[in-house]
């Protein structure tokens, strides 16, 4: 039967303790340590060479995306299970951008806490289903933003000023180029701003590039 060597990492002591009564129950794991931060995990990941880190990602000095980004420098093997009360997107995308290979909610039940275990030592990931619907569902609402905005109608002046702002150019020197006013300048931009759902020159620059109409 193999061994699989496992390091804790929480800023809560009691919930440590209490994974370690649930690890326990599996005589196929061993608990290598524990960590109350982020930089105390790296330093033990280093020492001891676990198998597998479960990280939260609320710890101080460190967040566990960070520790888990520090980690994937100088170790690709080691499996990383964030274990957290983070539900929000961001943070799930951030953490699977860092190298997690797994992903669960403290809610959880033993069950599933270590079929995550199990799945990870024998290589595979595991995110539970609800962190699935979670990043579904955003990648969803993106699609869905994106046609909407394949659906707005952009004019050919519209499209001539982008191109311009998008270059660099000023409301003033638009105006001398195009030879229109400069408050017709304005009235553009901002009827742009509006169609397009967007804040700032920055954001109509980037769209500018992305849908082609100005070379990067």
């Amino acid at each position: 039967m193999k061994l699989v060597k496992i390091l804790l990492a929480d800023d809560h002591a009691i919930l440590r303790d209490g994974l370690k009564i649930v690890l326990q129950t599996d005589k196929s794991i061993k608990i290598l340590g524990e960590a109350g931060d982020g930089e105390e995990v790296i330093a033990l990941v280093k020492k001891l060479q676990p198998d597998i880190v479960i990280l939260d990602i609320n710890m101080p000095k460190m967040n566990g995306i960070e520790a888990a980004r520090a980690i994937r420098k100088f170790d690709k093997k080691v499996r990383i299970l964030m274990l957290t009360m983070y539900e929000q997107e961001n943070y799930i995308v951030d953490a699977i951008s860092a190298g997690i290979n797994g992903y669960i909610f403290k809610m959880s039940d033993m069950e599933e806490f270590l079929l995550a275990i199990k799945e990870l030592s024998e290589g595979r990931d595991y995110f539970s289903e609800k962190v699935s619907q979670i990043v579904f569902k955003g990648m969803h609402l993106k699609a869905q933003k994106s046609e909407e905005h394949e659906k707005i109608h952009i004019t050919n002046r519209e499209k001539e000023i982008l191109k311009l702002l998008a270059k660099g150019l000023t409301s003033q020197e638009i105006a001398e180029t195009l030879f229109i006013s400069y408050f017709t300048v304005g009235q553009h931009r901002k009827n742009i701003l509006e169609k397009l759902g967007l804040k700032n020159t920055a954001e109509l620059v980037f769209y500018a590039v992305k849908e082609g109409l100005v070379k990067e």
